[in-house]
């Protein structure tokens, strides 16, 4: 989901950006670790106008955090909900886009034995800057992160992921002008985040939406990438220790059409996936990706009819991984779960409450998967969280 998605799905305004019973089952015969049901435990809802989850990270099979947004406050704030093993809890967390300006909780992260991170993005009255924050005391706060453009320039980051207490990596884009979007990696080295230098291959706009460290040594990044006159291209970048380069992805869309990617996952050095979306028609279409340590491959995904997509994606091991999204069209859209068995992707049965649900984010332990979202039955659009173990 790109950040202008996710403004059109809780009422964030788009034009600032532009400008600067839940219960599901269905058998698996993956392995013996697979999950088999998927079931809904309710988080907080602290708003009565949205509320929404887009992001999980799950350190430790009963520790798990969701970060996104609610309205609760002015344009909207910061989320952020914790599990124990039994139930979910409303955390406080930091504000800095105060109380008419939004503040906005995309990704989170935590690697095991080491405090949480999430990182998003929040209004001021002049642009739009970083945001990445931490437990202390048990409050959520911000901590300093850099925003390459200044104070008036547009800043986002989509998400983040972490090898150890010392190393974690957040990515996102920038806008230099209206038209231009550069990338924007980030990196945590035990004492500060700290700009990295990354590949703008795109004529046009380049973004990044997802992340993921497999060692200090390899780790990926990928989005989108444009020309000024030609179609969305998928974009993955590489960290090989030393430096950032583009790695070729496959288009299966068409260089004139839309091809995006707004995950990834890695469990070793020759095996990752990306999800996303390809619009070979003008209709979107789930996009999976995977790396063999040689080449990126596009994958057949199962699922329903288009319009579809993928948002997150967490992987177990070889023979075991898991991609969220939603299918639909907009305002009547079903939650969306896939599972690799080693094989072959299969769409699975999922919760989808209301009349209109959508899962974002997705991330596991070693007995089991959590996945966010959030949906809408007529009223406020409520937080949506589903397990499998």
């Amino acid at each position: 989901m790109t950040i202008y998605q996710l403004a059109r799905r809780i009422g964030l305004p788009v034009a600032l950006i532009a400008a600067a019973g839940l219960a599901g089952t269905g058998p698996d015969v993956a392995s013996a670790s697979t999950c088999v049901s998927w079931t809904g435990v309710a988080p907080a809802n602290p708003s009565s106008s949205y509320n929404s989850l887009l992001a999980v990270a799950v350190p430790s099979p009963c520790d798990a955090w969701a970060v996104g947004t609610d309205g609760s406050v002015g344009a909207g704030k910061t989320l952020v909900e914790h599990w124990d093993g039994t139930g979910w809890t409303f955390m406080l967390s930091g504000n800095p886009g105060g109380f008419n300006n939004a503040s906005v909780l995309t990704g989170v992260a935590a690697a095991r034995g080491a405090s949480p991170w999430a990182v998003g993005y929040y209004f001021t009255s002049t642009g739009i800057q970083t945001l990445i924050e931490t437990p202390r005391n048990g409050v959520w706060t911000q901590v300093p992160s850099p925003n390459p453009g200044g104070p008036n320039i547009i800043h986002l980051l989509h998400t983040v992921a972490a090898a150890s207490a010392t190393d974690a990596w957040a990515v996102g884009f920038y806008r230099t002008s209206v038209s231009n979007e550069l990338t924007l990696i980030v990196r945590w080295n035990g004492t500060a985040w700290l700009q990295v230098p990354s590949p703008d291959p795109g004529s046009g706009d380049n973004e990044l939406s997802g992340v993921a460290a497999v060692s200090a040594t390899d780790a990926w990044a990928v989005g989108e990438t444009t020309g000024l006159q030609n179609g969305f291209q998928t974009l993955i970048l590489h960290w090989n220790g030393t430096a950032w380069k583009r790695v070729p992805s496959p288009d299966p869309a068409g260089p004139a059409f839309a091809n995006s990617l707004s995950a990834v996952a890695a469990v070793s050095a020759s095996d990752a996936w990306a999800v996303g979306q390809q619009s070979p028609n003008g209709i979107g279409q789930a996009l999976i990706e995977h790396w063999n340590g040689t080449a990126w491959k596009s994958v057949p995904t199962p699922g329903p009819p288009a319009p579809s997509q993928l948002t997150g994606v967490t992987v177990i091991s070889a023979g075991n991984a898991w991609a969220v999204g939603s299918y639909g069209d907009p305002g009547d859209t079903h939650t969306l779960i896939e599972h690799w068995n080693g094989t072959t992707w299969r769409q699975m049965p999922s919760p989808s409450p209301g009349f209109s649900a959508e899962l974002f984010g997705v991330a596991s332990s070693s007995t089991g998967t959590w996945a966010v979202g959030d949906y809408d039955s007529g009223g406020p659009i409520q937080t949506l969280a589903v397990h499998c173990c």
